[in-house]
């Protein structure tokens, strides 16, 4: 700088010295007076270092006022002493001053009391120091530092106990590589930052990898750190290892669904005991009436014959015995349609992909002489390719319903239709007939076994047919029902699943 001592003198808000070439103090202005408590007339003619540290070390002295001419400029901090002996921290800016013909001929000493504001940077460094050695002890979270790029800065123990990294192992490294291949692939890291730096934080818990290649389930907070203008500079990232309650949760939810796994299986076992008991009511009927009538009807004809032998009326003995037969013939049949029809809950299902339009035809070709007797016209209209089922139930199904038609007949020429299409994912079949229908209010006991609605001598049969036609839609887990208008025909339809 130039000379102009009155210009520099004015300068208030620091302390100004004036210095001959030589580096005695020539002049000072009031704020200097203040700071160091000298009056200017205690001070003239001495070298700053003389009023400042107390040490007037003149080599140290002439190297500050070199530096300051080779370089136009010399800052230096650090404790100065008052008049009164107090400390004061001090920022001391030397520069030259020349004359017109650029010349040195001194020096400018501003003088700061700074003190203030190095205590509060010590106390800032401090408690920096603190919460960097805290979070360097920290065990249970992991803690570290990325810069802008999401390149590792620092690391502390708690990362170093959960991941399994030494520091010097990641320290510059980008912190992908505790991700899985399959997130890093998909530029999962990247995205994450980008996150925290538009919104300041990301948070979010998945699987992370250690050192060793092991997965562990980590909740992880990503935080934007910006500095005093603003301006980001890193990144923090916490992470916490909760792989045990990861484990717990898991297993809690296996529990929980093989609990509601037994009590669908129990649902359905008892709805299946229900159904069980239902049957063990109709047999325990069928037991009371059913089987026993053919027996009474025997042992009445063995009473008749006895009398008859006793009466020597050998003639009549033969009738007896015929009718005998048939009753017993009858009671047979019973017994073998009732042990088919238990034996059907007990076969497993041979389930099996099944083309519909040979399962049908299979079916009219085992009535091939019963159709032909009757002359009957079987129609198939069939829209499913295919369905999955037991052929051998399957078959018997559509026979059992078909035999029905031919047989209730009003004496004119049986007409089947056999159609199906799909609706949604189930397959609905429908056999149409043009017999003797069925009243409204017989629609449902149809389906009970041995449920006969005419006797014998009018339409032939044990009422079993249709009863096992329910069993095997009910195992197939289906439904099936008949409507009808009692002379005019019937239709049963039966609704299946596909797959």
């Amino acid at each position: 700088m130039h000379l102009n001592s009155d210009l520099i003198l004015r300068n208030l808000a620091e302390g100004v010295f004036l210095l001959d070439e030589a580096g005695n103090i020539t002049a000072c202005n009031a704020a200097a007076i203040a700071i160091t408590g000298y009056d200017i007339a205690e001070i003239k003619a001495k070298p700053f270092c003389a009023i400042g540290d107390g040490q007037n070390d003149p080599i140290q002295y002439r190297y500050e006022l070199d530096q300051t001419l080779k370089n136009k400029k010399f800052v230096a901090e650090g404790w100065k002493l008052r008049k009164d002996r107090t400390r004061y921290w001090a920022e001391t800016s030397y520069s030259p001053i020349f004359d017109e013909s650029e010349r040195p001929v001194g020096y400018c000493i501003l003088l700061r009391d700074i003190t203030e504001q190095k205590i509060m940077q010590f106390q800032l460094l401090e408690s920096e120091e603190r919460y960097r050695s805290l979070v360097e002890q920290v065990r249970d979270y992991g803690i570290f530092m990325l810069d802008t790029k999401g390149r590792i800065i620092s690391w502390n123990e708690g990362a170093r106990r959960i991941k399994g990294y030494n520091a010097e192992d990641v320290i510059g490294k980008y912190f992908a590589i505790f991700y899985p291949e399959e997130d890093i692939l998909s530029g999962k890291p990247a995205w994450e930052l980008k996150v925290a730096r538009s919104t300041g934080k990301y948070e979010e818990e998945g699987w992370r990898l250690r050192k060793d290649g092991s997965r562990f389930w980590a909740n992880i907070v990503i935080t934007a750190v910006y500095d005093s203008e603003g301006r980001l500079s890193g990144f923090s990232k916490v992470t916490r290892d909760l792989t045990e309650r990861k484990m717990a949760e898991q297993a809690l939810r296996e529990s929980s669904d093989r609990y509601r796994q037994l009590a669908a299986e129990l649902s359905v076992a008892n709805s299946e005991l229900s159904l069980l008991n239902r049957e063990l009511e109709q047999f325990t009927a069928i037991v009371s009436h059913d089987l026993k009538e053919p027996v009474r009807t025997v042992r009445s004809f063995l009473h008749l014959m006895d009398r008859h032998l006793d009466q020597q009326k050998f003639d009549l003995l033969k009738p007896d015995i015929g009718k005998g037969i048939l009753a017993a013939r009858r009671m047979h049949d019973l017994i073998d349609n009732l042990l088919h029809y238990t034996q059907l809950s007990k076969v497993g299902l041979q389930r099996q992909k099944l083309n519909v339009e040979e399962v049908i035809s299979e079916a009219v070709q085992n009535l091939n002489n019963a159709i032909e007797q009757s002359g009957a016209q079987i129609h198939v209209d069939n829209d499913v390719p295919f369905i999955y089922g037991d052929r051998v139930q399957l078959v018997q199904l559509f026979q059992n319903l078909l035999a029905n038609a031919l047989k209730f007949t009003n004496g004119s020429r049986p007409e089947v239709a056999v159609k199906s299409w799909m609706e949604n994912d189930s397959v609905r079949f429908v056999v149409e007939d043009n017999g003797i229908g069925i009243s409204p209010e017989n629609l449902e006991k149809i389906f009970e076994i041995f449920r006969r609605l005419h006797f014998a001598h009018q339409y032939p049969g044990n009422g079993v047919g249709l009863a096992v036609c329910k069993k095997v839609v009910e195992r197939h887990k289906g439904s099936i029902w008949a409507e009808s208008t009692h002379g005019k025909g019937a239709s049963f339809h039966i609704m299946l699943p596909k797959i």
